[in-house]
């Protein structure tokens, strides 16, 4: 009887089994849930909304999936919304809801701190647990970000206030209260309260609190932290007065600098490197505000001994301070610019513009740089030239402390030219700076005594008379009259020839006018006695 028994009710239990596997819908194998919110943080409000979202992959397509939402908020309460899908649909499918439109009057965006959220799945019947995906959180906040770099823009906002509410703002930190804070604000028609901060340049960074207190309390109290960072200054660009000048120059360098929020930076300073031509040397140059340019500026002169060809000037990264702690840039600005040698200005006077036999000729040499400096360090040479032959050897010039040009000097001697004379000054240096310059002066060298000449005249009058007479006494002693009276004849002729050669001299018409002279006075001596 009792074996008959169990038989009945096995056979029953099958049927009831079959029954219940055969209508109703089954779950597939190897279901995946992935669960999500569309944002990981947002601010407190009345009209906002988070999108949840259930992407289900591998599913039965011909069974209907009912699944029950929930969020529970930072006061502890938890609110449900449910949805489901209608077969068949697609082996992969999306169930999503918005939290708290879809989540009933008690559900809200009006608390500071953490959502937590999860599924769980009505249909089809799942062994066990219910849940599905994994239980994700979302935050809700005052502040528009938690991190702010100095300058920018705090936006507060909150909700689920009395309309018209006096709501008390505070900023603080461990080092005390925010300027100008706490303050107080009314919340609006709905209950919702918006203020905006601008973190002043010089705020200590680190982490800071703003609050928010009205009546009723809320629980929890609106307070949220975030953290102020030093702000980044950004230097857009390096301007210079020129790209090519020559060695003793003056570069003028300028750039201006700007905060975050785009206001222009007017305190602290940045070190410009310079890097010569070879790569290697350096210089800095000291940067500071300027309240005539409303830019940052500084500049520096070339010295003569640098090096020539391409030279750089870079503001490196981080090498800006406003003086409280706000640095810049980012990354490096760079300017290249030429450096070429100098021309040198060379102006020559001499201590007078006529010089004879014996004079010195004193010669000056005014030596400028680009700069308009005194050209002090070098090596200054004058040349002299009558016409393109040299005087003498170059004549190296000393520099003058007291008067501040180069000096030196030359004596005129009897054997030099007389005429204009050319005075060519050369300066150079040893890095390859070069100048000239140039002057004339006259010079007049007297001509030689003229006795020498007329000296000799004499001599050949006296030496043809004494050959005459020799010629007329041996005709004499010969007897040879006629031949004598054609040869003296002939020589006397020759001497007459000679003499007036010699009167045509200038030299010698001086003479006779002397003696004529010499003679008319005595002439005149001798009838006054």
């Amino acid at each position: 009887m009792s074996r008959l028994r169990r038989y009945f009710l096995l056979s029953l239990l099958q049927a009831v089994l079959f029954m219940t596997l055969f209508n109703s819908p089954v779950r597939a194998l190897n279901e995946t849930y992935t669960l999500t919110a569309s944002t990981a943080r947002l601010q407190e409000s009345s009209t906002a909304n988070a999108l949840l979202t259930l992407n289900v992959s591998n599913a039965n397509t011909l069974a209907n999936y009912g699944f029950m939402w929930h969020v529970k908020d930072p006061s502890g309460t938890t609110s449900q919304a449910n949805n489901q899908t209608s077969a068949p649909h697609a082996a992969s499918f999306v169930e999503s809801v918005a939290y708290p439109a879809r989540f009933g009057a008690n559900a809200n965006l009006d608390l500071v701190g953490i959502y937590t959220v999860w599924v769980n799945q009505t249909q089809p019947p799942l062994v066990g647990s219910t849940g599905v995906g994994t239980t994700i959180q979302f935050k809700v906040g005052l502040t528009d970000s938690t991190t702010y770099q100095r300058t920018l823009l705090v936006t507060i906002r909150a909700s689920g206030y009395k309309p018209s509410l006096n709501v008390t703002i505070t900023i603080s930190s461990q080092s005390g209260l925010a300027p100008n804070f706490p303050t107080n604000k009314l919340a609006d028609g709905n209950g919702n309260l918006s203020y905006v901060w601008s973190i002043p340049t010089s705020i200590p960074t680190g982490n800071w609190t703003v609050s928010l207190t009205g009546t009723p309390t809320k629980n929890p109290l609106d307070a949220q932290s975030f953290t102020i960072l030093p702000a980044n200054v950004t230097i857009s660009s390096l301007t210079l007065s020129r790209s090519l000048l020559k060695a003793s120059q003056t570069e003028d360098f300028r750039f201006s600098a700007t905060y975050p929020n785009g206001s222009r930076v007017k305190s602290g300073g940045a070190s410009l490197l310079l890097v010569e031509a070879d790569g290697s040397t350096s210089h800095y140059v000291a940067m500071s505000y300027s309240t005539g340019l409303n830019l940052f500026h500084g500049t520096y002169q070339i010295p003569l001994s640098s090096q020539f060809g391409p030279w750089v000037a870079t503001i490196e990264a981080s090498t800006f301070d406003d003086t409280h702690g706000n640095k810049g840039p980012v990354s490096g600005v760079f300017k290249p610019f030429t450096v070429t040698p100098a021309t040198l200005t060379v102006s020559v006077v001499t201590a007078s513009n006529n010089y004879t036999t014996a004079e010195i000729v004193a010669i000056y040499a005014s030596v400028l740089t680009p700069a308009g400096d005194n050209f002090t360090s070098g090596t200054v040479t004058a040349t002299t030239y009558y016409s393109t032959r040299p005087i003498g050897s170059p004549l190296q010039l000393f520099y003058d402390q007291s008067r501040g040009r180069w000096a030196g000097s030359y004596m005129v001697n009897s054997t030099d030219p007389s005429g204009i004379w050319q005075i060519q000054v050369n300066a150079t240096d040893a890095y390859g700076n070069t100048g000239e310059g140039s002057t004339s002066t006259l010079v007049s060298i007297p001509s030689a005594p003229q006795q020498s000449s007329t000296f000799n005249y004499l001599l050949v009058v006296v030496l043809a008379l004494l050959g005459g007479l020799a010629v007329l006494v041996s005709w004499m002693i010969f007897g040879r009259r006629r031949v004598l009276r054609k040869v003296l004849k002939v020589d006397l002729e020759a001497i007459h020839a000679e003499a007036k050669k010699v009167e045509n001299q200038d030299f010698f018409k001086k003479v006779q006018e002397q003696l004529r002279r010499q003679k008319v006075g005595s002439e005149d001596g001798n009838h006054r006695g």
